[in-house]
């Protein structure tokens, strides 16, 4: 959001971008943790499974992403966002990042859809790689899952300059998601959450994330090498993502144990769904926020009013659309296996 709604200037060199990253990760990581689960349940029957599983699988993640995602497309269009009003149906299909990657800039008001139609895309394909992989090859097809995000970018920055955005292309997304699935896969496999060995590998990682990160924002990016920097992030979101499962101690734990953290998880989706368009939604209603006076310092005003907004709206949407399309409690069968 501060990425999203900040000047320049205030942001500085962070990459508050990469909390989308970690996420992407996170989400790598849990999927696959279900759908392993699921695949060992069904192999432990002999009826056939996979596709009933499939079905159930989409069944469940869909209803409870597309309901509000639709509410939330449906209000950047009420509110005036060109892109979304101009190609609706792209949105609407979950096709819109390979409409961004050829667009010079980001559209107002929705640019954060391109992450959304990759987690959908991922959704569709991931579950058949999980399931119908053979067990003794899962491995390397997670490795090559991995290999094939930097071999995209580099393919796309050598060979297509006509896209401006190729982390918008699936493929070169591929590596958080496919990192992710490899440390369910090694979880599966017995590797205790908090391994010092991804822990130190983690930290390496971040370290070579670090170095290129630098150079490129001083305008010496190291040739070769960055194509691999979102794949050494990934590796050490991994290293997180393990650590946080073994229980993090300190003012770590203590911040992710903080009431108003915890309430801001879960509203983290209607945020995601919403923020952006918040600024068109208030320019609509509240045209004064942008006079001369909310500038310069007072400019956080106009940011307040931002999450303000933005908190009311995915209160609104966790409330009356999360929550009404949440799962039932029930008895896991073949198709059905508990998130957590």
């Amino acid at each position: 959001m501060w990425h999203h709604w900040a000047l320049s200037t205030w942001r500085g060199p962070f990459p508050f971008e990469i909390g989308l990253f970690f996420f992407l990760a996170l989400t790598g990581f849990l999927i696959t943790r279900i759908l392993l689960r699921e695949r060992t349940l069904g192999d432990s029957h002999s009826l056939p499974w996979r596709v009933k599983s499939y079905a159930y699988f989409l069944k469940r993640r869909m209803v409870r992403i597309l309901v509000p995602c639709y509410v939330a497309m449906i209000f950047a269009i009420v509110v005036g966002a060109a892109d979304i009003q101009r190609y609706s149906l792209l949105y609407f299909i979950h096709l819109s990042n390979f409409h961004m990657a050829y667009m010079e800039g980001w559209p107002p008001g929705t640019a954060h859809y391109w992450t959304l139609a990759i987690q959908v895309q991922f959704y569709l394909i991931w579950p058949l790689v999980v399931f119908f992989t053979p067990r003794k090859a899962m491995l390397s097809v997670f490795l090559l899952c991995t290999a094939i995000a930097p071999i995209s970018r580099m393919v796309l920055a050598w060979h297509f300059p006509e896209i401006y955005h190729n982390e918008a292309i699936t493929t070169s997304s591929l590596d958080y998601f496919a990192i992710g699935a490899l440390l369910a896969l090694a979880m599966e496999r017995g590797m205790a959450a908090g391994d010092a060995r991804l822990k130190w590998g983690s930290l390496i990682a971040l370290g070579g994330y670090l170095i290129l990160y630098i150079f490129y924002e001083i305008g010496r990016p190291i040739a070769g090498f960055c194509v691999i920097q979102q794949t050494l992030l990934s590796i050490a979101f991994a290293g997180l993502i393990s650590s946080t499962l073994s229980s993090l101690k300190g003012w770590p734990g203590r911040i992710l144990e903080n009431p108003i953290i915890q309430h801001i998880g879960r509203l983290s989706y209607g945020l995601y769904l919403f923020h952006n368009t918040v600024p068109l939604f208030l320019g609509w209603v509240l045209p004064w926020l942008w006079y001369p006076f909310f500038s310069g310092p007072w400019l956080i005003l106009r940011l307040l009013a931002f999450a303000l907004t933005s908190w009311g709206l995915a209160y609104l949407c966790w409330k009356y659309l999360e929550q009404s399309n949440a799962p039932t409690p029930h008895k896991p069968t073949v198709s059905s296996l508990p998130d957590s």
